[in-house]
């Protein structure tokens, strides 16, 4: 294959996540006869006029190259690792102007707006999909997206600032609930269920003998979240044997919910702990009275 500047324009095409623009495969050195090479080997596939994907490419990557779009919303927040909450649709960015030919799918949500200058051509930007997020998204979504962003480091809370700083009111608004310290969309999603109702919640503590725990409600008890990952096998039931033995020697309450529990029925996980608080706080007036 040719070489530009030291690398292949394949190698350009996988630095650029597998998907690339006709325009940006001539710049780094590809010519007609090259590209109707790969495609004929099976190395590319070109998925529609003036788009290429390597091979293997395929789900929402492909859909947004074969659009002529990008991915948006909560699309390209899973595509840059963070939370993508429950819902499962491809949402794809267009220009204002591209047709609106074809039947509604129930799979894809199309959004016709101008986007930022991106190099990768099947994705819109962080900042931009932060803040599509907020645009297309229920609230406690964005917010649990925002979250994730920012406990991975992929953005500081100045920088959320700036991102929104010319958005509407409503998406400063949502911008601003905005805190770093859950480490999945899940915990922020409990973290926002319980400050809304008063609670105060510390997250991503370190505790003695036992380690670092997800969040402490109310200074006296303690929270974890199992994710989505979660297996349970001989090791992680001995490192949980020794977490409990670490919060009884603390004299500390620990709840664990499942990650499937905090997003089926948050609110009935929500009354567990406030029941939980409700004992504590008796236990202390007991305490109290009898000191």
């Amino acid at each position: 294959m040719p070489n530009h500047g030291g690398m292949t324009w394949f190698h350009e095409l996988e630095r650029l996540g597998g998907a690339a623009t006709t325009r940006q495969l001539r710049t780094a050195g590809a010519t007609s006869r090259a590209l109707t090479a790969a495609v004929a080997d099976g190395r590319i596939a070109r998925a529609r006029k003036g788009r290429y994907v390597a091979s293997g490419v395929s789900g929402p990557v492909l859909a947004a190259a074969a659009s002529g779009g990008r991915l948006s919303c909560v699309s390209a927040a899973r595509s840059y690792g963070l939370w993508g909450g429950t819902d499962s649709r491809t949402h794809l960015i267009l220009p204002p102007k591209a047709g609106r030919a074809g039947a509604p799918r129930n799979d894809v949500v199309r959004h016709w707006r101008t986007t930022t200058d991106h190099p990768e051509s099947w994705r819109v930007s962080l900042p931009e999909c932060l803040r599509s997020v907020v645009r297309c998204a229920d609230e406690e979504a964005a917010v649990a997206v925002l979250d994730t962003a920012l406990s991975s480091g992929q953005v500081s809370l100045l920088g959320v600032q700036r991102i929104f700083a010319s958005e509407p009111a409503r998406s400063r608004r949502v911008a601003a609930l905005a805190m770093p310290g859950s480490e999945s969309g899940v915990e922020s999603l409990l973290r926002q269920r319980l400050t809304a109702r008063g609670h105060r919640v510390e997250q991503q503590l370190s505790v003695p003998g036992v380690g670092r725990v997800d969040a402490r409600v109310d200074g006296v008890l303690f929270i974890e979240v199992d994710g989505y990952a979660f297996h349970r096998d001989a090791d992680a039931f001995e490192r949980d044997r020794l977490r409990d033995t670490g919060f009884a020697l603390l004299g500390a309450r620990r709840l664990r919910f499942a990650a499937r529990q905090v997003i089926d029925d948050a609110p009935a996980v929500v009354a567990t702990i406030e029941g939980v608080l409700d004992v504590l706080r008796e236990e202390e007036e007991r305490v109290a009275k009898t000191a």
